[in-house]
């Protein structure tokens, strides 16, 4: 048994009270937000994922109805020393190709590509938190220029 279904009612409930918005979302949070947005994305205007944990089944949604929704999945480094997260990355990665295939704008930041290096899962609690938030910043920034 889980808290799935009532963590969802409330994420729902709270995108249909304050939205129009933009929806950050970080590990555990990163499905609710996926499905939230999948349910109301005449009201999202962009979703950001933090090293999202998990991410809906491509086979199972209608992500074409997600055209309007830029999404931003974000991951540091270390993952690859936790087999779980292997698995979390491939759900993402899957949910990312279905996007771009459906037209949807999706993007991938690697941090230590970008040269943001020696992360925790709790990125936003780190040293350089600062960086990471600069980089998500430029992107929302960039979603306004277009």
């Amino acid at each position: 048994m889980t808290n799935d279904a009532p963590t969802q009612a409330a994420y729902d409930l709270l995108v249909d009270r304050i939205c129009p918005c933009v929806i950050i979302v970080h590990s555990q949070g990163g499905n609710f937000g996926f499905n939230a947005a999948l349910r109301a994305h005449d009201k999202i205007k962009a979703l950001v994922a933090l090293e999202p944990s998990g991410a809906p089944d491509p086979g199972k949604v209608d992500v074409a109805q997600l055209k309007t929704v830029p999404h931003l999945f974000v991951f540091g480094d270390h993952l690859q020393d936790f087999p779980s997260w292997q698995n979390f990355i491939k759900a993402s990665q899957r949910y990312h190709a279905a996007l771009t295939d459906a037209g949807v704008k999706p993007d991938w930041i690697d941090l230590p590509t970008l040269g943001i290096k020696g992360n925790s899962h709790m990125m936003m609690m780190d040293r350089n938190s600062d960086q990471i938030a600069e980089v998500v910043a430029k992107w929302l920034e960039q979603l306004r220029a277009d």
